[in-house]
């Protein structure tokens, strides 16, 4: 995993929601709205990286099998760009077993989620990355 030392900033910590799950992407979105995150959403990999070149996030939250360009390439873009190699990105997706989390973690992944997702763990999560 990716170490972060400290990866916010002042002002609202500002996150991407990807997933082509629209109902997933929106619900997820909200939720981190609700807790004061500027939040962007889009609904596969290009449209990420694109946004991400734009919106320069401090999280990116992922899944990994989407249309257009997955996940998992989006990430490898992602970290292959120097102005996003220490954001935290995030898999959040239905796919849990070892040989996954084994992939996202090579590919450049910081962690791995299961869908559906515990608010309560990724905001956990957060809190003690950024700390």
């Amino acid at each position: 995993m990716t170490p972060h030392a400290s990866v916010f900033h002042d002002g609202p910590v500002r996150v991407l929601v990807v997933d082509d799950n629209e109902p997933s992407a929106l619900t997820l979105t909200w939720a981190m709205e609700m807790y004061g995150y500027d939040v962007r959403t889009c609904h596969d990999g290009r449209a990420a990286v694109k946004i991400a070149d734009d919106f320069d996030p401090d999280i990116v939250l992922m899944d990994l099998g989407m249309p257009v360009m997955d996940g998992v390439e989006a990430c490898r873009r992602l970290r292959a760009n120097p102005a996003h190699r220490h954001t935290l990105v995030i898999a959040q997706t239905g796919w849990g077993d070892r040989d996954w989390r084994q992939k996202t973690a090579e590919e450049g992944f910081d962690y791995h989620l299961v869908k559906p997702i515990d608010l309560d763990e990724l905001l956990g999560l957060i809190s003690r990355t950024a700390q």
